[in-house]
């Protein structure tokens, strides 16, 4: 087929990357359309004004070991910066909060804060974590030479079960870690906290998610955002891979006609297909399929974990925390698993131009005004969002597939094993693989 037509469906990072590397692997030949229901691209990749204050509101971070997004950032010419607006250099305080007291602290060196996590935990766990950590990084990027050579996978099973990650699919957080030496306080007191900010999810999510989520911490190298907002990547991807963009419109179901696809809009209209590309979180699920039966997987409606962001411009109550002021709270404080500490997490995302701080509260739970009173002797401006943040990542050996059928393929599988921004792209790479294998054995 020398000149397919490719519909993706869904603009966040999964189906922007999506469009881009089918570019990529298609030639300018390929007309590629992505539509999206939002009147923005973006998807959980999204800024809020807070009091005036522009914040992420949805994936803030990037690791610079994640090769797709670090070369989408400098390919598209955006700006690396800091996260949650630090000045170069400044390190982000921490501190664990157990809802009684501070169980960690960093403290305003490295060595320091060394030392200080040695006097807390021991000398072993620290480093046998960071060990671990490291070791699954380096597994984990060997993905990267398996796409390029145009490697595809029908699963994110069987990507994992080539790069040698597989086990950490089927068992929690708390058994990797054991396995890799790490046991105790120091998983309650840091795995477990890093776990909750990352995911609003414990050790018990799977060992993958939970590897992912303390490389994210900072573990395994070093972090950072886009200038402008993490938005502007999609924004780039799409218009460099030269789409036709579809926002405002959203598919309400898709049907085999032919060798091809039928794409119907909510509006009312049909625009037919040769390759469709699913690149939502919910997937087949919440579309009407006809002509076509995706396995059993992919049709079950799966858990997301819900993620209240409450973003507050104020001053927080030093007292809460048992401290004497509060410009000796921790930029972020994270929080044990205990059904008594009403947040996951709290955090300085921002500073305005008056000088004002903006903090971002996480819970499982809408946050009362009560609550707020408690934390903050003075607020300027509230917003809050609900937020399906990611699935419900329990071990398992039931990860829906890449593949639904011939010219149908989901991106956001892999979500269901971890899901970051970089793990979406490697996904789309991944389809971008499979659509080039199906079209080229069709020509």
């Amino acid at each position: 087929m020398s000149s397919p037509n490719v519909a993706v469906v869904g603009g966040g990072i999964a189906g922007c990357s999506a469009a881009w590397f089918l570019r990529q692997a298609l030639g300018e030949g390929a007309s590629l359309t992505v539509y999206e229901r939002d009147s923005q691209l973006g998807g959980r990749l999204a800024t809020l004004d807070v009091g005036g204050t522009p914040v992420e509101s949805g994936g803030t971070i990037i690791h610079e070991t994640n090769r797709y997004l670090a070369n989408f950032v400098d390919h598209l010419a955006l700006e690396r910066v800091e996260p949650h607006q630090r000045e170069e250099g400044d390190a982000d305080s921490v501190g664990v909060w157990d809802g009684r007291r501070f169980a960690f602290r960093t403290r305003n060196s490295v060595l320091m804060t060394r030392l200080a996590a040695v006097l807390s935990f021991g000398v072993v766990a620290p480093l046998r974590l960071q060990r671990a950590v490291a070791r699954g990084v380096e597994q984990w990027n060997q993905v990267y030479e398996h796409l390029e050579r145009g490697t595809a996978f029908d699963s994110p099973a069987a990507l994992c079960s080539e790069l040698g990650l597989a086990e950490l699919l089927y068992k929690d957080g708390r058994q990797w870690l054991a396995d890799s030496g790490v046991r105790g306080r120091f998983v309650d007191q840091y795995a477990t906290p890093v776990g909750r900010i990352m995911y609003g999810q414990d050790v018990s999510m799977n060992g993958l998610a939970t590897s992912i989520a303390l490389a994210g911490a900072g573990l395994a190298g070093s972090l950072f955002s886009v200038g402008g907002g993490n938005r502007r990547v999609c924004e780039g991807l799409v218009s460099d891979a030269g789409a036709m963009l579809q926002t405002g419109t959203e598919v309400a179901g898709v049907s085999r006609e032919g060798a091809g696809f039928t794409v119907r809009l909510s509006e009312g209209r049909s625009v037919s297909h040769d390759v469709v590309v699913l690149a939502t979180p919910a997937g087949p699920v919440a579309l009407a399929l006809s002509g076509v039966e995706p396995p059993e997987s992919a049709l079950r409606a799966r858990p997301f974990q819900i993620t209240w962001a409450t973003f507050i411009k104020g001053t927080p109550r030093a007292e809460y925390f048992g401290l004497a002021r509060a410009g000796d709270l921790p930029d972020t404080v994270l929080t044990v698993e205990d059904d008594t500490i009403p947040f996951s997490s709290l955090g300085l995302v921002a500073t305005s131009t008056d000088g004002a701080l903006v903090y971002k509260l996480f819970s499982r739970d809408p946050v009362a005004e009560s609550l707020l009173d408690q934390l903050f002797c003075s607020r300027d401006a509230l917003e809050q969002i609900r937020w399906e943040a990611y699935p419900v990542l329990r071990p398992s050996d039931d990860v829906p597939p890449f593949r639904l059928a011939d010219g149908l393929y989901w991106v956001n599988a892999m979500e269901f094993a971890v899901s970051t921004m970089e793990t979406e792209a490697v996904a789309a790479r991944n389809v971008a693989n499979l659509v080039a294998a199906q079209l080229a054995s069709s020509s």
